[in-house]
Parts: C-alpha cells; structure tokens; sequence
C-alpha cells in the first residue's frame, strides 16, 4: 500500500508490449522484403501467442502495427475473433526503423492511452527494448538483455511515468515476457 488512491497511482503507470512478428518464410518468392510472408511455423506461433493472449485476458488501449505483410498477417491472426485493443493504427514508422525512431513514436502518443502494443521487426523490438528496461538515452549499449528477440515474442514492460515522454529515461520493470 502507499496511501495514494487507486486512480492516482494507475494513472503514473504507462504499460508497453512489444511483440516481434511471427517467422517469416524465406522460400516463398516475394517482390521486397516489405512483402515477405509468414511460414506455416510462423502462423503456428502467431496461433499459440494468440491462446496465451487469451488465456491472460490481453487488452490494450492501442495496438501500433508495421505496415509490412508479416506484421499485418501476425496482427490478423492474433486477433482473430477477438477484439485486442479500443484502437489500431497500421504505420511505416515501424518498418525498417531503430530505437530512436521507436521512441519517438512512442513519446508521441496521446496522453489517453495508458497501455499500448507496438508489433514490429528485430534488431528495433529488441533495441526499444532495452532502451524501455534500462531507462537509458545511451542506444548504444554493450550487452543486450536478450540474444535476439524471439519471432512471435511477447514482452510487457511497466514503467512509473506520467507520460509518455518521459519513457526511455526512467527505468521499466518486465511484467511479463513468453516466447512460443
């Protein structure tokens, strides 16, 4: 308990998940890498990150997709007769992007959102990662806290911010993090 009234202390919390998209297939021939599939192992993770989503009872007040192929084919699949989010948005600015590009989108969010969903690529997933952990402005860090973000990886990272500017400069805690 710390004596501040419920609403108070939820509304100094900023809640960010992020998922890598599930595995893409590299046999199939497509045009550019914005177009690459999933595999069938891709969808079946996708599938199996969706029954995880459900057995937690996942919502979220905003869920930011990569306009790439993969991502949107994840997003379908794990949404699949359900209703993850009040709001999705379909954007470039998480293709072919870094963590500095992420956390831009990030700290520009609107004010009203509490809990947001990003579902991107790799190296940017695990980059955003952890700059959002750590709480660092340094994106040039040593060690990674992960080998490589895994496809289809679901990470829930809570941070005590009143907004969301101020992620990426205050520490984050992981809530949650399952792979397939």
């Amino acid at each position: 308990m710390t004596g501040e009234p419920e609403n108070e202390r939820q509304s100094s919390l900023k809640r960010i998940h992020l998922i890598r998209h599930s595995k893409s297939d590299w046999e199939t021939e497509f045009k550019s890498d914005h177009e690459r599939p999933l595999s069938e192992r891709g969808k079946k993770n996708a599938r199996s990150l969706r029954k995880y989503l459900e057995k937690i009872e996942f919502k979220t007040d905003l869920f930011l997709v990569s306009d790439s192929k993969r991502t949107i084919d994840t997003f379908k699949i794990l949404t699949k007769n359900q209703n993850l989010s009040l709001e999705t948005k379909t954007t470039e600015n998480l293709y072919e992007s870094d963590s500095e590009d992420i956390l831009i989108t990030i700290r520009s969010l609107n004010r009203k959102f509490e809990d947001v969903t990003l579902l991107g690529h790799n190296p940017s997933i695990e980059e955003i990662a952890n700059r959002l952990i750590r709480g660092s402005e340094d994106s040039s860090f040593s060690e990674s806290m992960f080998l490589k973000f895994p496809t289809s990886g679901f990470l829930s990272i809570q941070v005590k911010a009143e907004s969301w500017e101020e992620l990426g400069k205050l520490p984050g805690k992981i809530i949650r993090f399952w792979i397939p």
